[in-house]
């Protein structure tokens, strides 16, 4: 029988996504999957290592680059363009130091642009780690880095 999310995958290997999300989500001040990850999830599920990063590099939410305890995911979307977006980046960037795929030296914030976070009709949006941010405007932004910035000093 094959999976239904990857129909070249039998069944069982069809909860791959499942588990790169477990395993990646276990790491919270790398939010990677290291490559010892990657051989031992390839071996669990009968797939070749180059199958497993394959997979893994097609989903932008997945890394095996170590990234910040906080991953900004900044949508570039025609919406969140027009709403704003590049104004967005430009201030995220300039208050954090980073580029786009960058880290701070802290290892607490990641800045990544992404395609679409599929919220258009609260654009400008942001997705830090599992939670989406909308209607962002500066003022929204600084709390959030600030609440953030708190908690990972705790």
């Amino acid at each position: 029988m094959r999976g239904t999310v990857f129909p070249s995958l039998p069944a069982e290997q069809d909860r791959i996504l499942s588990i790169f999300h477990e395993v990646q989500n276990a790491r919270t001040d790398t939010n990677d999957i290291p490559p010892e990850a990657v051989r031992n999830i390839a071996r669990y599920m009968n797939l070749s290592v180059a199958e497993v990063y394959g997979i893994i590099s097609f989903y932008r939410l997945f890394s095996v680059k170590p990234r910040g305890k906080y991953v900004i995911r900044l949508c570039d979307s025609l919406a969140c363009r027009v709403s704003g977006s590049l104004d967005v980046y430009s201030y995220l960037s300039h208050e954090l130091g980073l580029k786009r795929g960058e880290t701070t030296e802290d290892g607490i914030f990641t800045l990544e642009i992404v395609n679409c976070l599929g919220s258009c009709d609260t654009a400008p949006n942001m997705m830090i780690n599992d939670r989406l941010f909308g209607n962002l405007t500066i003022e929204k932004i600084d709390d959030t880095i600030n609440t953030l910035r708190k908690e990972a000093a705790k």
